[in-house]
């Protein structure tokens, strides 16, 4: 790699391997690098400009480097799937309902730039009416939100009259959330009286959340996921590099 990297550099057109090492680490930090954001555009050309080269790079760490043209993505999926174990329950939860929200915009044409704008509460209507489970405290949920824009899934904009803020859903929601999520997830609802396989649904030794909520009738999921599209079948993101 070393050798394939200095050969590289010297057709990159005045870039240096530090510029690549900090390419490969703002993406490995971020999960997703879109175009339109400034922080990321630096690092997304330099990739996407060497893209053959990263993805060499990343297969022989067990990753997948992933692009998107239409909407102007870059980013990294597991290459093995029942690997990746880091996402407490909770988390998957709301984005099986972030995912429903942003089919839902766009079977009825409100997509902006591929994102769809919700209130927040509108997600925490559809996780409580839906998944019938307990709203989490408001110091929690702007704790999951913060993890969510960490993996670039989402954005946050201006707080709405709630107090709450407006969730720009990311088009690399599809990318992390597909079939074998949601079979998984109706697994879970479905079962009440089994508990969650922890490897499947959340982190390692994290918070299972098992509290004594009813579960809903699993079909009305189905029903919920079947009105959005399924043709993009993601996985769930890794744990961004510390």
């Amino acid at each position: 790699m070393l050798r394939d990297l200095r050969q590289v550099c010297e057709h990159a057109g005045g870039a240096e391997p530090h510029d690549f090492r900090a390419a490969a680490g703002a993406l490995l930090k971020r999960q997703f690098l879109l175009l339109e954001r400034p922080v990321d555009r630096d690092a997304y050309r330099l990739i996407v400009n060497h893209f053959d080269y990263f993805g060499n790079l990343f297969d022989a760490l067990g990753w997948t480097l992933h692009r998107d043209d239409t909407f102007g993505i870059i980013g990294l999926l597991p290459g093995d799937a029942e690997g990746c174990k880091h996402l407490r329950l909770v988390d998957s939860l709301m984005l099986l309902c972030l995912r429903l929200l942003y089919e839902e915009g766009m079977a009825r044409f409100e997509a902006r730039e591929g994102s769809v704008y919700a209130p927040a509460e509108a997600l925490l209507g559809r996780y409580e009416t839906l998944l019938k489970r307990k709203r989490p405290l408001i110091s929690d949920f702007r704790e999951l939100l913060r993890r969510l824009r960490r993996y670039s899934l989402i954005e946050t904009r201006d707080e709405a009259e709630d107090g709450l803020p407006v969730i720009r859903i990311l088009p690399t929601i599809r990318l992390v959330t597909g079939d074998q999520v949601q079979t998984r997830l109706a697994a879970f609802i479905g079962a009440p009286d089994e508990p969650p396989d922890e490897g499947e649904l959340a982190t390692e030794g994290g918070d299972l959340d098992t509290d004594e909520t009813p579960r809903p009738d699993p079909t009305s999921l189905n029903a919920a996921w079947d009105a959005g599209e399924k043709d993009l079948d993601g996985e769930a993101p890794p744990e961004p590099a510390p």
